[in-house]
């Protein structure tokens, strides 16, 4: 009789067996189904060709002045490319193999390139050479950089450097060796950058020669291609730079999740400043679609445009590039000759910028922008590095980003309020003996003008009427109406700019009254930019009205279709007749015997209503910034000019205005003149 043990153990052998017969049974029978119930349909799945979906890129609209002359045009290119059907490549594994196949290809590619004279694309947020460091204004990069690679938030660039040498196994590699894969390597690893649907783009913009050098070469590079691409041709790289802007990649992934959701891939360009940014929707046009068909094996067979891709719109702009150019001709030329000059506190030796505006006064339009110093916009790629680095900072659109104290420029709006509120009258007099002691300590004006009304105090620049005349108006009118003119706000623009600052107790600590007599000559805590300064004097040719200032003409389809910009009043000023009479007169007398710009301005065949100032800048080893506004022809105005050349004084800015007002009445007859009034953009 067996034991009670064994018969148990006999019981679970018997289950076992019966669970394992169970299994194998299962599998036979699903083995069954797959090889002989269903093995027609997986046999037409192992022979079926593969199709692939990947995107054409749509060519970038144009940008043209506003008479159709190029300033930023596409022309055909190449760009260098590493398909990932054909590289080697496995996106779920990395191996030190894999890695080793990949940075000789780079290493090869890059040496090739750079004996051509090419530069590829490498956005690490990282110095190219040694000693490391972050590069700046790209704090968002920086940071994902880090968490990528799992480092503390006090990692250095040098701690980032040694991740990726360990993450790409490149420790045996030379330092610059190590720096140049490490760049491409993580920018192939970024999500959307490379794929087997999406090629990553190499190098953009290479040389015909340079495709032959690749193609002879073929071999070393596999998956490495050509690609013809429309690129940016930038006709003259020093006429506007600031305001045109630039296009590039998409450097972070934070970037990229904006802009996902309208279509971009992290592989493509986009605009990144000036008019290049603003439009970007326009201009960007809308990609097309190529099909691929891979055997089962990986290998392309056949593709084809499934989807054509539909070209941007061009944007024709305001801008005149002719009388561009003339202002920074006259700006240079000015500023150049100042700094020739012995180191004199009275010649202003030490000008350190300037800037022009010129806007069409019928309906805002920009015709002209000019910011010094001036950078060209051809070469930009290639001297970022060395622009970021210069103290004269010549990447700062001063034109519209610039906020300087606007100086005697103020006195106009402070007349034109006091004569409306009814502060003063035409005829009213202040009397000048050079002091003026409402306050304590005294202010001051240049010289002592005697007994004198509201014309000869702005013909003359007289502080001490505005003084007086400033302390009884009050920083709330005061401001009421600096902002019905456009000062201390944005004017509308389509391309970034300052706000700038209006002076009172809500923008300055130490706010005491005697600061609003000081604010009524344009001092005080008063900031404006350029842009603001001549959207206000186009308020004061229109007799209050202030149009948006804009930089858009119209746009141009790829069909020929035309959509001109409608213009937009962005606020009236409820001056009196009597006071803009007044004011007008008093500014014609600026350019005129006894006037503060007849100097630079005798001999003109044109008239103009002007304003000069002149605003300290609080360091008394530094000469005063000087400015200049006016509206032309006086009789019945077209433009509005601003002028600004910090530590140049006012003179010099006279001299400035006069040269590129001259250029612009000495092109009218080429027909580069603003809009007619009445007459609506075509």
């Amino acid at each position: 009789m067996p034991s009670p043990v064994n018969a148990k153990i006999k019981r679970r052998a018997v289950a076992l067996a019966l669970v394992i017969s169970l299994v194998f049974g299962g599998y036979s029978l699903r083995l069954f189904q797959i090889q002989i119930v269903e093995g027609a349909y997986y046999r037409d799945q192992i022979t079926q060709n593969i199709t692939l979906v990947t995107p054409l890129k749509a060519s970038r609209g144009e940008i043209l002045d506003r008479s159709m002359r190029p300033m930023a045009i596409n022309r055909t290119s190449y760009q260098v490319i590493i398909d990932g059907n054909f590289y080697p490549y496995n996106p779920y594994r990395r191996s030190e193999t894999l890695c080793a196949k990949q940075n000789e290809i780079i290493l090869g590619l890059t040496k090739l390139l750079a004996d051509a004279g090419e530069i590829w694309e490498d956005s690490l947020p990282i110095s190219r050479e040694a000693p490391y460091v972050f590069l700046p204004e790209r704090e968002s990069s920086i940071e994902r950089l880090k968490s990528d690679l799992r480092l503390a938030d006090y990692a250095t660039a040098e701690n980032c450097i040694n991740a990726l040498v360990e993450k790409y196994y490149l420790g045996d590699y030379s330092p610059d060796d190590q720096r140049v894969c490490a760049g491409i390597q993580r920018e192939m690893d970024l999500p959307g950058k490379f794929s087997y649907r999406d090629a990553y783009i190499f190098a953009d913009d290479v040389s015909k020669n340079t495709t032959y050098q690749i193609d002879e070469n073929k071999q070393q590079f596999p998956g490495v291609g050509i690609q013809p691409a429309a690129v940016r041709n930038i006709l003259s790289g020093t006429i506007a730079p600031h305001m045109i802007g630039t296009v590039g990649p998409i450097y972070d992934l934070e970037e990229y999740t904006e802009l996902k959701d309208k279509g971009y891939a992290l592989n493509d360009t986009l605009g990144k400043s000036g008019v290049e940014a603003a439009f970007e929707s326009e201009l960007r046009g809308k990609n097309g679609k190529r099909t691929l068909i891979k055997d089962p094996s990986n290998v392309v067979i056949d593709s084809f445009e499934s989807e054509p891709p539909v070209p941007g719109k061009t944007v024709v702009l305001t801008l005149d590039s002719d009388l561009q150019q003339a202002c920074d001709q006259a700006l240079d030329d000015r500023i150049q000759m100042l700094r020739a000059q012995p180191p004199r506190k009275d010649n202003y030796y030490d000008v350190s910028s300037g800037a022009v505006v010129i806007l069409d006064v019928k309906d805002g339009g920009l015709l002209a922008a000019s910011s010094w110093p001036v950078y060209d916009l051809g070469t930009y790629r290639q001297d970022y590095e060395q622009l970021i680095k210069d103290p004269e900072k010549p990447l700062f659109n001063r034109a519209l980003n610039g906020t300087f104290p606007c100086g005697s420029t103020m006195k106009p709006n402070i007349a034109l309020s006091a004569l409306t509120c009814g502060i003063i009258t035409p005829s009213s007099t202040v009397t000048c003996n050079y002091a003026y002691h409402f306050y304590s300590p005294p202010s001051y004006c240049m010289h002592s003008h005697g007994t004198i009304s509201v014309r000869t105090a702005l013909t003359r620049s007289c502080n001490i009427f505005f003084y007086d005349v400033g302390r009884r108006l009050g920083m709330q009118k005061m401001n009421e109406y600096s902002t019905l003119c456009g000062l201390g706000q944005k004017t509308g623009l389509e391309i970034n700019e300052s706000a700038g600052v209006l002076a009172g107790p809500e923008t300055y600590t130490n706010w005491t009254p005697g600061m609003t007599i000081q604010a009524a000559i344009g001092q005080a805590n008063n900031a404006f930019t350029p842009i603001q300064l001549a959207a206000y004097t186009m308020t004061m040719a229109n007799r209050g009205v202030r149009y948006q200032t804009h930089i858009l003409r119209s746009y141009l389809s790829y069909d020929g279709t035309e959509i001109p910009y409608e213009p937009k009043v962005a606020a009236r000023a409820d001056w009196t007749e009597e006071a803009m009479q007044a004011v007008h007169e008093g500014m014609l007398g600026v350019t005129k015997p006894g006037g503060t710009a007849v100097a630079a301005f005798s001999g003109v065949k044109y008239t103009l209503a002007a304003k000069t100032g002149t605003a300290q800048t609080g360091n008394p080893n530094k000469s005063d910034h000087g400015l200049f506004i006016a509206y032309a022809p006086a009789e019945n105005p077209e433009i509005a000019i601003a002028v600004i050349l910090e530590n140049g004084g006012s003179r010099n800015a006279g001299f400035v205005a006069r040269d590129c007002l001259d250029a612009y009445f000495n092109t009218k007859s080429n027909n580069y003149t603003p809009t007619p009034e009445g007459v609506l953009l075509p």
